[in-house]
């Protein structure tokens, strides 16, 4: 039987049993070296170990040493060799997905991750991509991404870029901030997103997806969507779903196509903006590739609806009113408005690409533009040119064709109203712009042309005006304008009276150290000439600050008269309103040689004397976006004497509270003691207001002929006369003064109107009291003259003859056309001369001129 092995008690160590080896002595002599042991004889450890340390505790305490110099060999190896290692892993996976021309830049790498700026394809790049691998480089895939400063260019992106992405090796992706790019253009864009590979098998192997958030600008909320991007048969097809509880509410798809194409489709509701009425709701379908693509997009707010549409190549649009007709172009879009805020109309703005490539040519239309700002109850608007980048951030504007803007006054008549823009054969209007905006933007405007204006209706103004040779200069900056030039050969405009402003020239200086007084527009070296004012020599001052007070100071003199106008005003830019007044000083007749120089309107035949004085005044106010205008006119003891129209005694005062067209109150009152022009008036007084630019006349009564006429209103603007004990012989003082004797009284009713300030007779007539008598008594043995005008009347020498005895029994006086100018009448007899035609009844019916009724011609007609 076997016996079990003997073994110690517990505690007690086993003995050694091992017969001691034998102590090796050194040969004398020998030449050896010594032992490491020996060399470190003596040296103690710094760190003092407490008694009792097992055996093989020193043998380890060897061997740290070189463990620890490995170790620092294997740190100094990783940064001298991981970061370009790192670099190659980084950059094969992106060649295997598909980015063959990627590049990565490393700045710091480790063992499992790495820093570095990629570039993937030119228009996808970031700025900084911290990887994290699987495993130690090299043998580790990249498996987790997070990138900051994306930058996304448009123009070079496509559906195989979103392709290639959705094939790395990636496992989980966080973006930071990025921007989007498309050519000069960049925006800013605020994105968090954080994105997860998904694996396995099912429909949604291989997906992207995950959440992001999106700030694109102030004053624009954030946008929280859910994110997936997966794979189609046509290929990577991006969906947004808007997160739960989220606001706005954003969805849509961006999806590959078949042959290359994309479609995109993006839906926003509840969208809430700074400065926009909301909330807005949003509708983006847009498809095609780089070579043919459409897009269409509407936005909806409570106070406006916005359309746009674009396509590539683009056809234009062709009609009348806001749309615009632009020729075929590489692309195009079109951007229709229907209201904005407070304004409501419809405007039209089209952007189309040029052959060229650089410039983009702009058509702007709108019409039925109203809004409490505007000065108009109903506005209108178009134009176009080009828009060209000149780099830096600059952009060139030419205005190449003509433009208008315009509307309906609010008047409370709607009076139309325009101002255009014509560059004319070698005109043109150009705008650079730089600098961007805010403080750092500045500009400069040049534009050689033609404005032209006008109020009233386009087939016939009440007033209408324009330019010549006009030349404006301009730049400004954020604190506003910094220089201003102008000049122009002649100016037409509402405010001259009809007249012109020849050889103007204005400048502008500007102080922005003082805000009182920080601009100063001067014009200077202006005539104006025209048909309702003498030439004048104009100099006007406008001085301070357009956002506070601007102050008008000047004056209008008689170029070859002592006429003064005193012109002054003021603009208070935070009320949004003002006056200009001209003043006319008083005037002494008496010191001008010619007044015909003064009234170049009236058509006067000069020389014209005068005496008395006259003044006035005319004043504007812009309130509240309303223009009124004012003024009145005195006149005390006037006379004029002409060859045509002689005047004594005239006085009054009109008012006036309209100037476009000149507007009065009723009853103005004026009267005269004589008025000597082709028919001769007495003691003249007229009732009247002024209306459109004509007289309304209210009533009146003068003298005529030895009788009476008395003025009462018709309906339509027309007047009445009823003449009463008119003197035959009076009323044809050129028979008179020829010889001829004429007995009888005339009344009756005459109707007529004013043709601007003239009153024209259109119907009625004046019919002897009683029969009476016409005869010539012959003194000179000359026989009966010749008074009448043969081209109206044939042979006049039998009239003249049936006339030199002449009883009748009817005769009838038909005044008609302007009676103080050119007054005609006709005249109709019936009656008996003894001695002609055997004395049977001869009836006349005669047309008779200013000749026959005005003595101050018919010795220079009648002979």
């Amino acid at each position: 039987m076997s016996m079990p092995p003997l073994r110690p008690p517990p505690g007690m160590r086993p003995p050694d049993l091992r017969a001691p080896k034998a102590k090796r002595r050194p040969t004398p002599g020998a030449g050896r070296l010594p032992s490491w042991r020996a060399a470190l004889e003596g040296w103690r450890w710094p760190i003092p170990f407490k008694a009792g340390l097992p055996p093989w505790g020193g043998r380890w305490l060897w061997g740290l040493v070189p463990l620890t110099l490995a170790i620092a060999g294997g740190i100094l190896a990783g940064r001298l060799i991981l970061p370009a290692t790192a670099e190659q892993r980084l950059k094969a996976a992106l060649v295997e997905a598909g980015f063959a021309d990627a590049q990565v830049t490393v700045r710091h790498a480790g063992w499992g991750w790495l820093e570095a700026g990629v570039r993937l394809q030119p228009g996808l790049e970031a700025d900084t991509a911290l990887v994290t691998f699987a495993g130690l480089v090299p043998w580790g895939q990249p498996a987790r991404l997070a990138l900051t400063g994306v930058s996304l260019d448009a123009g070079h992106l496509n559906g195989q870029a979103l392709a290639r992405l959705t094939d790395l090796p990636i496992d989980h992706v966080d973006i930071g901030s990025a921007q989007l790019i498309h050519g000069d253009w960049s925006m800013p864009l605020a994105l968090h997103a954080t994105l997860d590979h998904k694996a396995g098998d099912g429909a949604e192997a291989g997906a992207w997806q995950g959440q992001a958030v999106m700030e694109p600008a102030a004053g624009w909320p954030a946008l929280a969507v859910t994110v997936s991007l997966t794979k189609t048969a046509d290929g990577p097809a991006l969906r947004l779903a808007a997160a739960p509880g989220a606001t706005p509410m954003v969805s849509g798809t961006l999806a590959a196509g078949p042959k290359g194409t994309a479609k995109a489709e993006l839906t926003v509701t509840d969208l809430r903006v700074r400065d926009w009425g909301g909330p807005i709701s949003a509708h983006l379908v847009a498809q095609g590739d780089g070579d043919r693509w459409t897009v269409s997009a509407t936005a909806e707010t409570p106070a406006a609806h916005l359309a746009l549409e674009g396509a590539k190549p683009w056809i234009g649009m062709q009609g009348t009113g806001t749309q615009a007709a632009m020729p075929a172009a590489p692309w195009g879009t079109t951007l229709r408005a229907r209201g904005a805020g407070t304004w409501s109309g419809e405007g039209l703005l089209t952007v189309a690409g040029t052959a060229g490539g650089g410039a983009l040519a702009v058509t702007v239309a709108a019409e039925g533009m109203t809004a409490p700002e505007l000065p108009l109850m109903a506005a209108f608007l178009n134009g176009g040119g080009n828009l060209t980048p000149e780099g830096d951030g600059a952009w060139r504007l030419d205005l190449t064709r003509a433009a208008q803007v315009g509307g309906r006054l609010r008047d409370g008549r709607g009076t139309p109203v325009s101002l255009g823009w014509d560059p004319g054969a070698d005109g043109h209007l150009t705008v650079a712009w730089r600098g961007g905006w805010g403080k750092e933007r500045r500009g400069h405007a040049e534009a050689q042309g033609a404005l032209v204006g006008r109020l009233g209706p386009a087939a016939a103004p009440l007033i209408a005006g324009g330019t010549t040779g006009l030349h404006i200069a301009a730049d400004w900056d954020a604190g506003g304008l910094s220089a201003l030039e102008a000049s122009a050969a002649s100016v037409e405009a509402p405010v001259l009276l009809g007249g012109t402003l020849e050889g103007a020239h204005l400048s502008a200086g500007f102080d922005r150290a003082n805000r009182a007084h920080s601009g100063q527009l001067t014009l200077d070296g202006g005539r104006v000439r025209g048909a309702m004012l003498p030439p004048l020599a104009l100099a006007v001052t406008l001085s301070g600050d357009p956002a506070a007070t601007l102050t008008l100071a000047g004056q209008a003199r008689g170029l070859d008269t002592p006429l003064i106008l005193g012109l002054s005003g003021h603009w208070i830019g935070a009320e949004k309103r003002g006056e200009a007044a001209a003043v006319l000083e008083p005037l002494t007749l008496s010191n001008v040689p010619d007044l015909s120089r003064l009234l170049p309107g009236a058509g006067l035949a000069g020389p014209v004397q005068g005496l008395g004085t006259v003044a006035g005044r005319a004043h504007l106010s812009w309130e509240q976006g309303h223009l009124t205008a004012s003024g009145e006119v005195r006149a005390d003891a006037v006379s004029l004497a002409s060859p045509s129209l002689a005047i004594d005694g005239l006085k009054g005062a009109v008012a006036l509270d309209g100037l476009f067209p000149l507007h009065s109150p009723p009853v103005q009152h004026i009267e005269a003691k004589a008025v000597r022009a082709a028919l001769a008036l007495e003691d003249v007084g007229l009732d009247f207001q002024l209306a459109e630019g004509r007289v309304l006349l209210q009533g009146g009564d003068l003298a005529w002929a030895g009788g009476h006429v008395h003025l009462s209103p018709e309906e339509g603007g027309g007047f009445s006369a009823t003449v009463a004990e008119v003197d035959l012989a009076q009323a044809l003082p050129a028979w008179a003064a020829a010889g001829y004797t004429l007995q009888g009284k005339l009344g009756g009713r005459l109707l007529g109107r004013f043709d601007g300030m003239a009153p024209v007779l259109a119907y009625g007539g004046l019919q002897a009291e009683a029969p009476g008598h016409i005869g010539y008594a012959d003194t000179t043995g000359a026989g009966v003259p010749v008074v009448l005008n043969p081209d109206h009347n044939g042979k006049v020498a039998l009239v003249t003859r049936a006339l030199a005895d002449y009883d009748y029994q009817a005769l009838t006086l038909e005044p008609k056309g302007p009676i103080l100018t050119d007054p005609r009448a006709r005249l109709l007899l019936r009656g008996v001369n003894p001695g002609f035609y055997g004395g049977y009844p001869v009836d006349l019916d005669l047309e008779l001129d200013a000749g026959d009724l005005s003595a101050t011609s018919a010795a220079e007609r009648r002979q």
